[in-house]
C-alpha cells in the first residue's frame, strides 16, 4: 500500500525533523520511491503557510516546492477526489484536509498525518 503525506509531515520529512513519528518514519524509509506520494494541493498549501508567515524556509519557496514535489508522485486533484472531500464527514472544514483524505481514498493510500481529527474519523488508514 502507498503513502500519501500530509503537509506536516513531508515538510518534517525533508527537513529532518524529529516531530516527524517514529512509526511514520520508520514506514517511509521502508517505502519504494513510488509508493510515496503527496496531493499537489500540499503545494498550495505549503505556498500559503510559507506567505502566511506559519513556515519558514531557508529557500526561496517556489525552488523548495519544486524540489519537494520532485521527490514523491504529486497526484492531482480531480472531480472524483473534489466531491468526495465535500462529502466526508470530517470534524473541521480545512479544504486541504479534506483533499488529503479523499486522495488517499481514492488511491488506496494510507495518510500520514498527526491529525487527531482525520484519525478518530476512520475514514482512512493513519499512520503516525
Amino acid at each position: 500500500m502507498s503513502l500519501l503525506l500530509d503537509t506536516h509531515a513531508a515538510l518534517w520529512l525533508v527537513q529532518g525533523d524529529a516531530r516527524l513519528g517514529t512509526g511514520a518514519r520508520a514506514r517511509i524509509d521502508a517505502a519504494r520511491p513510488t509508493e510515496l506520494a503527496i496531493s499537489d494541493m500540499l503545494l498550495l498549501e505549503l505556498a500559503m503557510l510559507v506567505e502566511k508567515g506559519r513556515v519558514v524556509l531557508k529557500t526561496d519557496t517556489a525552488d523548495f516546492l519544486n524540489r519537494l514535489a520532485s521527490r514523491f508522485l504529486v497526484i492531482p486533484i480531480n472531480g472524483t477526489i473534489a466531491v468526495e472531500a465535500m462529502a466526508l464527514g470530517l470534524e473541521q472544514a480545512d479544504p486541504f484536509d479534506r483533499v488529503f483524505v479523499a486522495t488517499a481514498r481514492q488511491t488506496d493510500a494510507e495518510l500520514v498525518t498527526r491529525d487527531e481529527a482525520i484519525s478518530r474519523s476512520g475514514l482512512v488508514p493513519v499512520v503516525w
